[in-house]
């Protein structure tokens, strides 16, 4: 018997050696994770423990419901989470706030490394690793789910140390020393593991290497960003739509009868008059009139019996629906007789559009063929009729329009709410989408189509520098 890895299943220990580790459990001795702690201890470089190296190795404090600050008022503490931690780099852009100090004395510092210790699907827990690389505001504490890692400088990189914790092999070091059916990682299970500690000189190479191909990345993100907002003029041009010029009056005036169930002056301004004065100069319709069906979508209890680590039903989030399509990385999976009972409402299909209406309002992604899957709470899916107005409908026509800047525009409109701007389920069937000929719409499918793929290749390139760079890092620590 195999695990996908390609290893036995079924293998023995000696005694003494179980008990050096004061681990009992099956996993934590899987003959994978023995190779990889074999390949580490065969370093060229002296091994030290992480604690060794590090002056505080930590979790913080995780915050109640009633402790969050949505309006950000003054006093508040800034806190970094799971989300805010996801990637390479800590994206300060994604603070919380808090109404409490929650920090007990640890503060999030410049260079710092958080590691996700705790998330439902065990698959995530030691493979998000992130560095704050810029100046935290002041104040800036962390939650629970987060163990932070900080360099002793005297003794090795902050950079050089996080090279090391999110590449494969760290991964695999921490993945190991995760505990119970919840797949938690302690910060004192981490405290003994052994890396590779080259000189300050070589660190400094080694982080040579990532800060090379960090930049690279980054110029290929950028690259991406130019290449998508050409989607914008294209679109707009195809549909003879004239942007409003300004967008940014603070000062106007409405008469009372144009007040239509919403006094909030955003909702009024000049710049989306004008935006709808353009749409409606031209044949168009209104989602609510191409509805064939439409549904939210439901969120399961963390805490029942809904969830699978891998191998279920996915399950879209915010961040698995992009204009681009559906992205399942960091999906989650949910049991397949939830998805046919409990979410039966919500399931996806082929050409069902899904419509995020919490968090990042107004992003479409379009359901391909032979694909299953299920929507949060924070989604609509709705499916449109073949034709309005005897004029045939090309629901990805009808998604790329709602993901340009115009799109997008008219959702925001409707939002209502403080820090985390929503749109009720209902508001979707008042946006204005233009209705022009089968070919125009064809035309605009086809040319966004040939920008996505772009977008797609170089945003592959992109991960591709950095793993070419962890395995070369590998290469010199290992070999």
């Amino acid at each position: 018997m195999q695990n996908n890895l390609g290893k036995l299943q079924i293998f023995s220990i000696i005694n003494e050696n179980a008990q050096s580790k004061k681990r009992i459990d099956v996993e934590y001795y899987q003959p994978f994770f023995e190779d990889v702690v074999l390949k580490v201890a065969g370093s060229k470089f002296e091994l030290q423990k992480l604690e060794d190296v590090t002056v505080l190795i930590s979790n913080g404090r995780t915050p109640s419901k009633d402790m969050y600050d949505e309006n950000n008022n003054q006093g508040s503490m800034p806190i970094i989470k799971a989300g805010t931690a996801s990637g390479y780099f800590v994206d300060l852009e994604k603070l919380k706030y808090v109404k409490v100090d929650l920090s007990g004395g640890k503060k999030a510092q410049k260079d710092d490394i958080f590691i996700l210790s705790a998330a439902h699907q065990a698959s995530y827990v030691g493979k998000n690793v992130s560095i704050l690389n810029i100046k935290p505001p002041q104040g800036t504490c962390f939650v629970g789910e987060l163990i932070c890692v900080r360099a002793d400088l005297k003794k090795v990189l902050p950079e050089y140390l996080f090279g090391f914790l999110s590449s494969k092999i760290g991964y695999l070091l921490l993945n190991r020393e995760k505990r119970g059916q919840t797949s938690h990682i302690y910060p004192n299970d981490i405290k003994d593991i052994l890396l590779p500690i080259p000189s300050l000189k070589k660190q400094k190479s080694i982080v040579a290497i990532l800060n090379k191909a960090y930049e690279e990345k980054r110029k290929k993100e950028e690259e991406i960003k130019i290449i998508l907002a050409k989607i914008n003029n294209f679109v707009l041009d195809e549909l003879n739509i004239d942007m409003p010029r300004g967008g940014a009056e603070k000062v106007f005036q409405i008469w009372s009868d144009e007040i239509k169930g919403r006094i909030d002056p955003f909702f009024y301004k000049p710049y989306f008059q004008n935006l709808i004065a353009e749409i409606m100069k031209q044949k168009h319709f209104t989602l609510g009139e191409a509805l064939i069906e439409m549904s939210g979508g439901a969120t399961p209890k963390v805490t029942g019996d809904y969830y699978l680590d891998e191998g279920g039903v996915p399950f879209l989030r915010v961040q698995n629906i992009t204009q681009m399509g559906i992205n399942l990385d960091g999906v989650k999976f949910i049991k397949p007789e939830v998805h046919k009972t409990m979410l039966k409402r919500s399931q996806l299909k082929k050409d069902d559009l899904v419509f995020t209406i919490i968090g990042r309002p107004g992003t479409v992604s379009i359901i391909p063929d032979n694909f299953e899957g299920n929507i949060s709470q924070n989604s609509v899916r709705f499916h449109l009729r073949d034709k309005v107005e005897n004029t045939k409908i090309f629901p990805e026509y009808v998604a790329v329009f709602l993901n340009t800047k115009v799109g997008k525009g008219l959702s925001l409109r409707w939002t209502a709410g403080g820090a985390q701007p929503a749109l009720n389920a209902d508001i979707v069937k008042k946006l204005i989408v233009p209705l022009p000929s089968v070919a125009k719409q064809e035309k605009i499918v086809a040319e966004v189509k040939i920008i996505y793929e772009k977008a797609k290749q170089l945003s592959q390139e992109a991960e591709n520098v950095i793993i070419t760079a962890q395995k070369e890092i590998e290469q010199i620590i290992l070999m």
